[in-house]
């Protein structure tokens, strides 16, 4: 996916959407998907099409948007070496496509009267899945145009090949172009074939994409901030008693929201500021959304990210000890890491960002659902082939009740737009969960609207090419969490909640006055250009978001709207994360910092989820959405409503991140989000507001009608 890491704050993943029934659940704009057939022999033809093809001899369909939009004649530079293998990975096309859309969004919906009668995984299979022959007829085709199938798994036939037998079995040329930032090609040298690749017409309604033949796709990036990069992202553009302390942990600063009163800095506009919270340890946000005494037990929760850090569950186990958590038991922690099979680490940042990735995620889950189950799933990269796989992998076996993913990025970026083709397989992959009953959470970005304008969405930052959502949290399948700065109290209660949305101030060099270095990050929301409204949505987001974009040009109809709900995202209000790291002073170990951004809202959400499904006695809540907006939303006990400026909190609000490591003060003022904003009752930057005192209960007791079978 990515085209690298970007400086700053992400790292690199996958993408999605399809078109769905739009009077079920929503529809996808972006274009035409699938294959388009094209004249016998044109586009270069299948070599050695015959023997098991399955194919019409006289004719080759075009599998549409697979060649990336930044491959362009004039970026060639060369083509990649006869031997140089390749792994491709030819999806399938499912068995009805309306039906799945109309049984996932009636297993979804309270009242419908299929509302949780979830399948098993063999049941969707059997209804749902390609069929064996298709499977069959694709790999032997692939086997007959010299190709050597490596696997398949009923979504998927994965193939290797040198680069010279690719490019013969799939009627194109792979060339490599060169890397750039000016929108032309990824920001490093890339492969990708010269056109799309081409299928024999008979074997084209059997397949939905093709991923493997580009070594860089659209970036996607994992959506979290740490408060140390965070304060050097402040300046970037600049010419006590129990409080916890570490070499990544700035000094002062608060263990709980407003603790400690910068007194020795000019105050801002006119107010002392507290100290930015150290990093909140599990116990404070366990209290503040109504997790204590729930454990999880029963459930469990998958993560995906891309690599794997090696220290891991020894980190975890430490970081749980310091938070007076239970450490994993045997087995209650597992991997499923190919570290053999890993490619694109520097076009990705490289596995140490997603190792700060993964403990963010795993460590959100456990301090929120200490007795779950959680299940690590790192992708081979941060390509769209290499995390449709995954995700494939996870859903088909159903090999978890809830998936958190912490990453996202712009469908659109100055090096063109994700394949629809792509997008439709992410889609059928949210579509099929829903029936399973496997919740689906995703991070919505860390850059409020997406703007290039911004440091974060422009060209140093996601490439993003307009204002837009975060994709895949913009997917109408799936529960898109984004983000709000939380402060916590000294008795652990959540005493208001305002949009993660940061304004950054840089005190000058005489330490006289505090000086605008303009709006930073914030959670990600607004109105998606991609998809329609769907139906849980109707009669609860205002018109006036459903119906504009974030361009502030009138829909042609209702639309997608994101996020559904928030959780804590606020690196400077952030989780105490432990890991083994870089640290300052030029060694490697064991060290907490409080991280923040909607890759840590993702898991807190999941994790919350796994006590719902634990009070339950393990039924699985499937989808949330509709129950979410139809059963939850205006019940501040379930979910408290987040606006700018909360009920009793004056103005302005802000935190002061004192100097740290030779830089100067900064000042980060809370709930503002860009263009997005919070109000009362759902808004574009935190949806339906945050997870209130009884959420957990509320939602395991909404969410009736469960299947047995489906556990």
């Amino acid at each position: 996916m990515p085209r690298g890491r970007r400086a700053g704050l992400k790292a690199a993943v996958g993408i999605v959407v399809g078109a769905t029934v739009a009077a079920v659940m929503g529809a996808l704009t972006l274009g035409a998907v699938g294959a388009q057939a094209v004249p016998a022999g044109g586009g270069g033809g299948i070599a050695g099409g015959g023997a098991g093809s399955g194919g019409d001899a006289g004719g080759v369909v075009a599998v549409a948007g697979v060649r990336p939009g930044w491959a362009a004649p004039q970026d060639v530079v060369g083509v990649p070496a006869p031997g140089d293998v390749v792994t491709a990975r030819v999806f399938l096309a499912g068995a009805d496509p309306r039906g799945l859309a109309a049984y996932a969004a009636a297993v979804s919906t309270p009242g419908d009267a299929d509302y949780g009668h979830f399948l098993t995984a063999s049941q969707a299979a059997a209804r749902f899945a390609p069929s064996a022959v298709s499977e069959r007829a694709v790999g032997s085709w692939l086997t007959g145009s010299g190709l050597r199938v490596t696997g398949a798994n009923g979504q998927y036939v994965e193939a290797v090949g040198t680069a010279a037998q690719v490019d013969r079995a799939f009627g194109v040329v792979l060339r490599d172009y060169k890397g750039g930032d000016d929108g032309s090609a990824p920001g490093t040298d890339a492969v990708a074939p010269d056109r799309d690749p081409v299928v024999p017409a008979a074997l084209a309604p059997d397949i939905a994409t093709i991923t493997g033949l580009s070594s860089l796709s659209q970036p996607m990036y994992a959506q979290h901030v740490t408060a140390a990069a965070a304060s050097e992202e402040l300046r970037r553009d600049d010419d006590g008693g129990g409080t916890p302390t570490g070499p990544l942990i700035p000094s002062p600063c608060s263990s709980y929201y407003g603790q400690e009163t910068d007194t020795k800095d000019p105050a801002f506009e006119g107010a002392r500021e507290p100290y930015a919270v150290c990093g909140y340890s599990a116990e404070q946000l366990r209290t503040a959304y109504g997790a204590v005494g729930h454990t999880g037990r029963g459930a469990t929760v998958a993560i995906v990210d891309a690599y794997d850090s090696p220290t891991m569950l020894a980190d975890a186990n430490e970081w749980s000890v310091a938070n007076g958590l239970p450490a994993f038991a045997a087995g209650q922690y597992t991997e499923h890491v190919t570290p053999s099979a890993w490619d694109d680490e520097s076009a990705c940042g490289g596995t140490s960002g997603w190792g700060s990735e993964q403990s963010l995620d795993v460590e959100a889950v456990h301090a929120m659902a200490p007795g779950a189950d959680v299940l690590y799933y790192g992708a081979d990269s941060c390509q769209d082939s290499d995390l449709l796989a995954a995700l494939s992998d996870l859903i088909t076996n159903h090999l978890a009740q809830i998936i958190s993913d912490s990453w996202g990025g712009p469908l659109h970026s100055t090096s063109g737009s994700e394949p629809a083709s792509t997008v439709a397989e992410y889609d059928h992959l949210f579509q099929l969960a829903a029936v399973e009953g496997i919740t689906m959470n995703f991070s919505s970005g860390d850059c409020g609207d997406n703007s290039p304008s911004t440091n974060c969405g422009g060209a140093n930052g996601e490439g993003s090419s307009s204002v837009q959502t975060t994709f895949p949290a913009s997917d109408p399948w799936v529960t898109a969490v984004g983000g709000t700065s939380a402060a916590i109290d000294a008795g652990g209660r959540l005493a208001w909640s305002t949009s993660w949305g940061t304004e950054a101030w840089l005190l000058n060099s005489a330490g006289t006055a505090w000086q605008s270095l303009g709006w930073v990050f914030g959670g990600g929301g607004g109105t998606s250009a991609d998809f329609a409204q769907p139906a849980y949505q109707v009669g609860v987001v205002p018109s006036s978001l459903a119906g504009t974009l974030l361009t502030g040009a009138a829909a042609g109809s209702a639309r997608r709207v994101v996020p559904d709900i928030s959780l804590d995202a606020d690196p400077f209000t952030g989780l105490l994360v432990g890991e083994t790291q870089a640290l300052p002073n030029g060694t490697t170990g064991y060290a907490e910092a409080a991280i923040g951004g909607t890759s840590l809202a993702s898991p807190l959400l999941s994790g919350l989820e796994a006590d719902a499904i634990a009070v339950r006695g393990g039924l699985p809540l499937g989808f949330v959405n509709p129950t979410l907006y139809g059963c939850m939303a205006g019940d501040s006990d379930s979910i408290r409503d987040v606006t700018g400026a909360p009920s009793g909190v004056a103005g302005p609000i802000a935190e002061v991140f004192p100097p740290f490591q030779g830089q100067a003060a900064a000042v980060s003022e809370l709930g503002q989000d860009g263009a997005l904003l919070a109000a009362p009752g759902y808004d574009d930057a935190t949806g339906l507001g945050t997870a209130g005192p009884w959420f957990i209960d509320d939602l395991a007791a909404t969410a009736t009608g469960q299947d047995s079978a489906a556990r």
